[in-house]
């Protein structure tokens, strides 16, 4: 009679700690905060930037603010300021069928048969303006990230 009255408790706390192990799905909603800009931040961008509506503003990692907004060509545009107001990297992404004649005669003469995955066009003060284009070729579809000059110059 112990004995049997010992199993139904140890198969009791059995089925109790196997219920425990089972995990529930719960969604996480994630939320930004709202990012305070600072006044002569959003002076500098309303300066050049005139007319610009709907911009997002966060704040990466290195405490820069950036604006996200589609300009008046319908290009997405990206620009980070500092806490200065001084503006570091201007980032625009463009339709892959909008890359100027340069650059799209570059890649068809080194990697033809590629096809261009995304592209945009990063200008940093101070630097070259240059093009970042994603490619995947066409027999391995892997994909590779090349950097443009305007000129042509293809780095990998």
């Amino acid at each position: 009679m112990k004995n049997a009255f010992f199993l139904i408790c140890a198969g009791i706390m059995l089925s109790f700690s196997a219920e425990a192990q089972k995990k529930t799905k719960t969604k996480v909603k994630v939320t930004t905060a709202k990012v305070n800009v600072p006044e002569n931040i959003k002076g500098s961008f309303a300066t050049n930037y005139e007319g610009v509506k709907d911009t997002k503003w966060t704040k990466n990692y290195t405490g820069n603010y950036v604006a996200n907004f589609t300009d008046s060509a319908s290009l997405k545009q990206s620009l980070e300021y500092n806490a200065k107001g001084d503006k570091v990297k201007t980032t625009t992404m463009y339709d892959v069928a909008a890359l100027p004649v340069n650059i799209t005669t570059a890649l068809q003469s080194q990697y033809a048969g590629a096809t261009v995955v995304e592209a945009s066009k990063v200008e940093v003060p101070g630097v070259t303006a240059f093009y970042k284009v994603k490619i995947e070729r066409g027999d391995t579809k892997k994909q590779k990230q090349l950097l443009i000059s305007e000129d042509g110059l293809i780095t990998e």
